[in-house]
């Protein structure tokens, strides 16, 4: 696919706005709006206002900002980073050092962050489901959302939900610093793919392909300190960047990309930010596009540090949930609980609470594997009913001759493979 090419907008495009905000009127503001990412339910209400814009564009949504203060929340749904920068098809592999690229999946069809411990952040709606990462799902444990709220006991657009096995990942370093306007994040989300150059009121982009990818990109933070659909929230503005500078790939967010990651520095020090939920557009642009001066809100994980760490960091024996799906909860009632500080229900002591396959029969573990009639089962092998046959194999071999201990003895062998 050949690189569109993409121009700064004149001058004219002011004035067209000028003479249709005339003619509109009351609705002066009718050209910021606000799209919650996959929230059919989503109404209108103010927020502050805050486009950042390059060359001409600064010129054009300064008089946006000064002629039309207010957002307007619209039901569209939010999709994967669409980056400016080459033919659209790159960032679909972990950049080096990573941010956080091996630790964002897909969930529910849109995007989650696995932060630690278990646990994975996501917008509150995407909700709890399985974890696809890397290639493999990770069931969630059943009834394990846990929402965040406000500081007025109000939801935020912001939950966590816990992995009934864990991905072999460290724990990440959760924001400890509030957001800082012109910030240099990495954005990672799953959702559409670029499609065809496009051009709405003389303003350049894209519109979004049929296609989906797990992507990356780049963006910096233009306005913090926001409350957008009841969630404390910062902003970033896909910006047109002729020539980006060496290591930025300018990005858009939008639909799918709900629930995915924004993180600062890379490797070791990096640090999950936010988490995506918002996409703001302007009121009458194209369905499918992203236009330069649209913004992405992104939920500031500072605001709400201390609550996902008390959530995050409790340990599996003394947090309230089912882990190992056997029907004990935490000590003292779950047996594989040594103490309420023990990291993990299960025990590596009885392979009917250790989390694996161990007779090889696709069944793991109490209650699931039917050789395992509790947790404590030192084995699971033999199956309810095999342990008998094999019994009276093992009698046959003492009372008859060589040929039918030999079929006797093939006969176990096959069973207890199954």
């Amino acid at each position: 696919m050949t690189e569109p090419r993409t121009q700064p907008p004149s001058l004219r495009p002011i004035a067209r706005l000028s003479r249709l905000l005339a003619r509109r009127g009351a609705d002066r503001g009718a050209f910021d709006r606000f799209d919650g990412f996959d929230r059919p339910d989503a109404t209108s209400r103010p927020v502050a206002t805050g486009l950042r814009a390059r060359g001409a564009l600064r010129v054009l949504f300064a008089l946006l900002a000064l002629l039309a203060p207010v957002i307007f929340l619209s039901g569209r749904s939010a999709s994967a980073a669409l980056i400016a920068t080459g033919n659209g098809t790159g960032n679909t592999a972990a950049p080096y050092p990573d941010p956080g690229f091996e630790r964002v999946g897909v969930v529910n069809g849109l995007t989650g962050v696995y932060a630690r411990n278990g646990w994975v952040l996501t917008a509150a709606h995407v909700g709890e489901g399985e974890f696809l990462l890397g290639g493999t799902r990770y069931a969630a444990v059943p009834g394990s959302t846990h929402p965040f709220l406000n500081d007025d006991s109000t939801p935020a657009d912001l939950i966590a939900f816990k992995l009934a096995t864990r991905p072999p990942l460290a724990d990440v370093a959760i924001a400890d610093t509030p957001a800082a306007v012109g910030t240099l994040l990495t954005v990672i989300g799953y959702g559409f793919d670029r499609g065809s150059a496009t051009t709405w009121m003389g303003v350049d982009g894209w519109s979004w392909a049929a296609t989906r990818s797990l992507r990356w990109g780049t963006n910096r933070i233009s306005s913090a300190g926001e409350l957008a659909l009841g969630t404390q929230a910062f902003r970033i503005t896909f910006d047109d960047l002729p020539g980006s500078p060496p290591g930025q790939y300018e990005a858009d967010i939008v639909v799918g990309d709900s629930g995915g990651g924004a993180f600062v520095g890379s490797g070791a020090s990096a640090r999950l930010i936010g988490i995506l939920f918002g996409h703001v557009t302007f009121v009458g642009q194209p369905a499918s596009t992203s236009l330069f001066g649209n913004g992405g809100l992104i939920v500031d994980l500072y605001a709400y540090r201390d609550a996902i760490l008390a959530v995050t960091d409790r340990r599996d024996c003394s947090d309230g949930l089912d882990d190992d799906g056997d029907g004990f909860v935490d000590f003292p009632d779950d047996p594989g609980c040594s103490d309420e500080r023990d990291a993990s229900e299960r025990s590596v002591a009885h392979q009917c609470d250790n989390g694996l396959d161990d007779d090889g029969d696709l069944a793991i573990d109490f209650p699931n594997d039917d050789g395992c009639l509790y947790p404590t089962n030192p084995v699971e092998a033999p199956e309810p009913g095999l342990g008998a046959t094999i019994a009276t194999g093992a009698f046959a071999l003492a009372t008859s001759g060589g040929r039918k201990r030999r079929a006797v003895a093939q006969t176990s062998s096959t069973r207890s493979t199954r």
